[in-house]
């Protein structure tokens, strides 16, 4: 029995660590032999737990003192570093060209946000970035936290019954072929 709650914390351990995402946690708890809605309930808390604590503790340090020290002795910088450029002709022109490049891909980036939405990224994330690092992206992007927690809950769900039934019906499968 021990073994047993062992072998579910390790599945939950491994699903909330970043990069070890439910597209492998699952069906390694497969493998093992755990029962696949256990495995399932089990790997979709541990990766989404780390979701609400990316989505809070950003939104608290962004409120901290420190951050917004941080973000306004950049801000001064910025402009100490304008001030000193104005001077040189070649300098401004150099500046403008790196301000349209940088503008064309914040506007990518905003396109892509807006196409496909925050439901777009949490359906994708856990597939192409990982869904935790999906979360950060959605933040950056300035989606709410509450949309965010929620979507992402949503997708990390989908994904999570997807491969779970999969793994199952594969892993019987492949199992009957070699007896």
């Amino acid at each position: 029995m021990i073994e047993l709650l062992w072998q579910y914390i390790l599945i939950f351990i491994m699903a909330a660590t970043p990069w070890l995402e439910i597209l492998i946690v699952i069906p390694i708890g497969i493998g093992m032999g755990l029962h696949p809605i256990m495995v399932g309930i089990v790997s979709y808390i541990g990766n989404f737990l780390p979701i609400i604590l990316i989505v809070y503790t950003l939104s608290f340090i962004k409120r901290t003192r420190i951050y917004q020290q941080w973000q306004q002795k950049r801000h001064n910088k910025k402009q100490l570093k304008m001030q000193m450029e104005e001077h040189s002709v070649k300098k401004q022109e150099e500046n403008r060209v790196k301000e349209e490049k940088r503008a064309r891909r914040q506007q990518r980036a905003k396109t892509i946000f807006y196409s496909y939405g925050l439901p777009g990224l949490a359906f994708l994330g856990p597939l192409v970035t990982g869904i935790h690092l999906a979360t950060i992206i959605a933040l950056t992007l300035k989606a709410s936290k509450r949309h965010t927690t929620v979507w992402m809950g949503v997708g990390l769900g989908v994904w999570t019954i997807g491969i779970t039934v999969a793994s199952y019906y594969s892993i019987d499968w492949i199992v009957n072929i070699v007896s």
